[in-house]
């Protein structure tokens, strides 16, 4: 269902103004406008303007009016996919973001339907989203493709602007040129690669990682105690708010193993959401570092420290 948007009024400016995040925001402005009265989306259109020529899209049109999905289609082969056939449902939100959220998905070799997030509702309105694009909506959460309008509000049937637009496809492409740059490098014969995963499972997030051997004879490591890795997980702000070792204690005896060529040692370790004060985090973004905690036997050869290490950036 199509709703039509009201006329703004003074109290919807003050309530626009207070928005924690301006991904849905709508202020009066045209795209073409002075620095002294900038619309809050020309960022956004700047970017891909950078990107592509989006000068058939965008010129004379007000951002703060509602897009077509041709204009949509337009939009996602001048600066995504020059190929794509694809098309949104309709120009609703909940329909626009869902397409977005499904193009980055193709574009990094995730599978929608399989992603899983934590039980969190992220807006106070999504029982009035259609239940086909909710799994698309919190994909385009956690990859800040798309964060509503601010006070837990989504709006999942108002009609999607130009402004909306530009934010919308610029932050895919940013999601998408992330992923491309997390993706695994190359491998290189001879030397050792730290490889990581990690899967948010209900109320935990479980992380598994592996020491892949890419020598082409066996390779003899030793760990100097029982504690084989470290896990540490930091915040936003970068303050720590768990460590695996915390607590724990280990053998201090020497430990020998011995990886084959292409074979690997494997560990896991789960994370359940909390801090180290004990309080439950249910949202934002995070990182792990998981440091393989051993030394090649042979020779004392000191090896980069890069190759026992895996960096990990999701959200929750």
């Amino acid at each position: 269902m199509k709703k039509r948007f009201i006329s703004f009024t003074i109290a919807f400016v003050l309530l626009m103004s207070l928005l924690a995040f301006p991904a849905f925001a709508q202020k009066d402005a045209n795209p073409l406008i002075s620095a002294s009265n900038r619309h809050w989306a020309q960022d956004y259109v700047d970017d891909l303007a950078s990107r592509s020529n989006i000068d058939a899209i965008f010129r004379n049109k007000s951002l703060n009016a509602p897009i077509t999905v041709e204009d949509f289609q337009n939009l996602v082969r001048l600066v995504i996919d020059e190929t794509y056939d694809g098309a949104p449902d309709s120009t609703l939100r909940e329909a626009i973001v869902y397409e977005c959220a499904r193009i980055w998905a193709e574009k990094t070799g995730n599978n929608l339907d399989e992603m899983v997030f934590i039980q969190v509702v992220f807006y106070s309105d999504m029982d009035q989203a259609d239940a086909k694009y909710v799994q698309g909506i919190y994909a385009a959460y956690t990859q800040e493709i798309a964060r509503g309008r601010g006070n837990d509000i989504f709006d999942p049937k108002a009609q999607t602007t130009y402004g909306e637009l530009a934010t919308l496809i610029s932050r895919t492409v940013q999601a998408i040129e992330k992923a491309s740059v997390q993706a695994p490098q190359p491998i290189v014969a001879g030397r050792f690669e730290t490889r990581a995963t990690y899967a948010v499972k209900a109320d935990k997030v479980v992380f598994d990682f592996e020491l892949m051997s890419h020598y082409t004879e066996p390779r003899d490591i030793t760990f100097s105690s029982g504690q084989q890795f470290e896990l540490t997980i930091t915040d936003e702000s970068g303050k720590e708010v768990y460590r695996y070792s915390d607590g724990r204690f280990f053998t201090m005896a020497l430990i020998l193993k011995t990886i084959n060529p292409g074979e690997s040692l494997k560990w896991q370790d789960e994370w359940d959401m909390t801090d180290k004060d004990g309080n439950r985090l249910t949202s934002g973004n995070y990182k792990a570092v998981i440091t393989i905690l051993a030394y090649p036997d042979e020779g004392g050869e000191k090896l980069d420290e890069s190759q026992f290490t895996a960096t990990i950036d999701f959200s929750l």
